[in-house]
């Protein structure tokens, strides 16, 4: 898609979005982060977030969205403007952005561009599917939007723009309901010192009261997944490590988080960054939640050869 940038604004074109649309999808959407953080661990209190207005513009040249930022040219866009925040975290692979609006700030207007998925944390809204306006429900995934996500109440968004993944060729647009996404119920508990994890229903009957427990909604499509991530108070969590990253945005409860020899503390609003290739596991001090999606590592033959 290309982008036209007039004077501290974006004003997003509808042919020119429309001939993306003949593109492949990740070679319209992959993209470098900007400014990215050397650093695996993101806090929410950290991050300034950014004040947008977004309106649709129709005229002669056609429908069009246009987009500002900064108090100063916010305050003046148009009174039906869509006036929302945004808190953006970005780290060498990819980046996660939590957009919010709210109905009495014009509801929700936001011209798809570089994301490659969004999850509907609050609210509902419709947006562009190959072509198609649908509606996204709360807890849907989109991977690979187009045009413009709209709604008229409160919304909030995780939007991801991730460098790609192993099998980003096969990348498409898909919308995957949070009813069709399976949930996989996990459980790990320790007998004589060695640890036994459970997958199964009838294994899961046998975990005691006080094992490690955790529920994973996974959200697959081509090229892709997202993970919804439900935990119980416990750990540690079994040491794991992966050929992709993972882009992590906690949404509830505090995690004590291990990669390699390093620890932190994290809390609803903070981001995290799994290395591929580092070892990784977890401890929570709360019931607790966080949502994820992978991104192609830095580092291939680390990844490849932990």
């Amino acid at each position: 898609m290309r982008i036209i940038r007039v004077i501290g604004c974006l004003v997003l074109f509808a042919p020119l979005a429309a001939l993306a649309q003949n593109l492949p999808a990740h070679a319209v959407r992959t993209m470098s982060p900007v400014s990215p953080t050397p650093e695996y661990f993101i806090s929410g209190d950290s991050v300034e977030p950014m004040i947008l207005a977004e309106w649709e513009v129709i005229d002669d040249l056609g429908s069009r969205i246009r987009i500002v930022w900064g108090k100063e040219a916010v305050d003046q866009a148009p009174a039906n403007a869509s006036r929302y925040e945004q808190k953006t975290y970005s780290f060498p692979t990819g980046t996660i952005r939590v957009l919010a609006f709210k109905a009495v700030q014009g509801g929700m207007v936001h011209a798809i561009t570089s994301e490659t998925a969004i999850f509907m944390l609050k609210g509902t809204g419709t947006v562009d599917v190959a072509g198609e306006t649908i509606a996204v429900a709360e807890g849907d995934v989109v991977s690979y939007p187009s045009g413009v996500i709209r709604s008229d109440g409160d919304a909030t968004v995780i939007a991801w723009a991730v460098t790609g993944t192993k099998i980003n060729e096969a990348a498409k647009a898909m919308h995957v309901r949070a009813a069709d996404a399976p949930v996989i119920n996990l459980a790990e508990w320790d007998v004589d010192g060695k640890r036994v994890r459970a997958s199964t229903p009838d294994a899961l009957k046998d975990a005691p009261a006080d094992a490690i427990r955790l529920s994973i909604k996974r959200y697959v499509f081509d090229g892709n997944s997202v993970r919804v991530a439900n935990s119980k108070q416990g750990g540690p969590t079994t040491k794991t490590t992966g050929t992709q990253d993972s882009l992590i945005y906690v949404t509830s409860g505090k995690l004590r988080f291990f990669q390699d020899d390093s620890e932190i503390v994290a809390g609803p609003g903070d981001a995290i960054r799994e290395i591929a290739g580092h070892y990784h596991n977890w401890y929570r001090m709360e019931d607790s939640s966080f949502i994820a999606t992978s991104s192609l590592p830095i580092n291939p033959l680390l990844a490849a050869n932990p």
